[in-house]
């Protein structure tokens, strides 16, 4: 984002004062529809943000509205002197930021906008106190609240809790991720004129996967489709221990637009496959490596491979996947103990769906080191089997070996359940069989997958096989 701040001054020539009274403006617009001609306090940082803050603060006092200055420094440069200049011809009324903080009774709302997404030092405990004594419900982050780090969404020391943040020109990363997105609360981006040929460049190595952004991804079925030219996927899921898992992968293999899906998996779990898919039976109570000519002469036929979900942890199941993954050429999504059977190095046409645990287990790490630096450990993992990795979480992160990295925040409580995990994998599967690389894959898989759980209009017990039936509709995005 500091990039795109900076070639748009001076690369392109729009001036840094434009795009800091368009920025404050917003804040003092988002005020008018909620609390007009109240009063407002704004506590203004030395940088850019605080610059913004005293912008919104003239902007709120010309609509009528009473001001509250609160500045942490006096001693401001560039744009954001300009506006404390300003701030004093305007009259507007200001105290130092020291001290106790108020009571914060006597304000509609306070704006936050002492620091910025440069902050990457934890706050003094001065500066703390101030931020931990705002009120939640009644505070307005100008970019980011102050004290998360824009990058990681970690917490530097303390943080404010805001009930909306407006941020500019596009999110960051660590308003997306946890904790960073539970401090944001109602995230509302403002255009504030960065040009679009920046915002939604492929340079950057980030991208927020929208409904914009999968339009341009997913393939039309026109007329004259038939089911061998749509995408056709090979499912290897199940055991006796999982006998739903197949069923499971196979669900959204089909309603994530497969033509054909055949389901490789022991007799065991096999008996409600008949309706859904081409099941192809092994015996046995779990797969092992007498299975794998017959799954080599299975990949023949297909376009995709799903590999893992409920096949178990045996020994001689993680062999197979080890061999399997080593001969298959095709584009393949491996999830669930499937993960514990990697060979040494992969393709990046291969999609690793862990959780947080597993990409523990992965890269040799506690899970409260990958909870806290989730992109990072992710990028890891991809670099070191040279794949594709799909980290699911709030949000879902989805990351090459080079860097390049999809964030989709479409997450829902009713995914937490058993099996959802399973239809993703099956989805993902039928999306690269349809054509998608392993990036574009895993993004739309996370996307569709938690848009299904909106559209079902149920906070919990909607149960992985009725998720599975909401995906036709999760694909409409008109």
């Amino acid at each position: 984002m500091a990039e795109i701040d900076r070639r748009t001054i001076q690369d392109l020539g729009l001036d840094g004062q434009v795009l800091m009274e368009t920025a404050g403006r917003s804040l003092a617009l988002w005020l008018r529809q909620r609390v007009s001609g109240q009063k407002v306090a704004f506590l203004c940082g030395p940088g850019n943000n605080g610059g913004d803050g005293l912008v919104a603060a003239r902007a709120w006092s010309d609509m009528g509205g009473q001001v509250q200055l609160f500045l942490l420094s006096e001693d401001l440069q560039g744009d954001a002197l300009l506006n404390l200049q300003r701030s004093r011809r305007w009259e507007l009324a200001r105290a130092p930021l020291s001290g106790p903080p108020p009571a914060w009774d006597g304000y509609a709302f306070v704006v936050d906008a002492l620091f910025g997404t440069g902050l990457t030092r934890n706050l003094s405990p001065e500066v703390a106190a101030w931020v931990q004594s705002l009120p939640p419900e009644r505070t307005l982050a100008a970019d980011i609240p102050s004290g998360i780090h824009s990058a990681t969404g970690q917490v530097l020391g303390a943080a404010a809790w805001a009930t909306t943040t407006v941020t500019f020109g596009l999110p960051k990363l660590g308003q997306l991720l946890q904790p960073g997105a539970a401090h944001c609360g109602q995230l509302v981006i403002e255009d504030i004129g960065f040009p679009r040929h920046l915002r939604d460049s492929d340079e950057w190595p980030g991208q927020w996967v929208d409904a914009d952004l999968l339009r341009g991804w997913l393939p039309v079925r026109r007329f004259g489709s038939h089911k061998r030219n749509v995408g056709k996927v090979l499912v290897v899921a199940g055991s006796a221990h999982y006998p739903g898992a197949a069923l499971l992968a196979t669900l959204g293999a089909l309603r994530g637009g497969a033509g054909l899906v055949y389901t490789y998996t022991p007799a065991s779990a096999a008996s409600r496959l008949a309706s859904e898919a081409i099941p192809l039976v092994a015996r046995g109570d779990w797969l092992t490596l007498q299975d794998l000519e017959p799954l080599k002469q299975a990949l023949a036929e297909v376009d995709a491979l799903c590999l893992g979900p409920g096949l178990g942890s045996e020994a001689e199941t993680l062999e197979l996947v080890r061999e399997l993954l080593a001969y298959s050429p095709l584009p393949a999504v491996v999830d669930a103990s499937a993960l514990q059977g990697l060979p040494d190095q992969l393709s990046p046409r291969v999609l690793l769906t862990p959780h947080h645990g597993e990409l523990a287990r992965l890269v040799r790490a506690k899970v409260s080191e990958v909870e806290r630096d989730r992109l990072n450990y992710a990028v890891r993992a991809a670099r070191n089997w040279n794949c594709t990795v799909l980290l699911k979480g709030d949000p879902t992160l989805v990351t090459t070996a080079g860097g390049r990295y999809l964030v989709s925040n479409q997450g829902t409580p009713v995914l937490a359940q058993g099996g959802t995990g399973d239809v993703l994998s099956g989805l993902a599967g039928a999306l690269l069989a349809r054509g998608l690389d392993s990036l574009e894959a895993g993004g739309a898989a996370a996307y569709l997958h938690g848009r299904a759980g909106r559209l079902s209009g149920v906070p919990c017990g909607l149960g992985a096989e009725a998720l599975a039936g909401w995906l036709p509709r999760a694909f409409d995005l008109a």
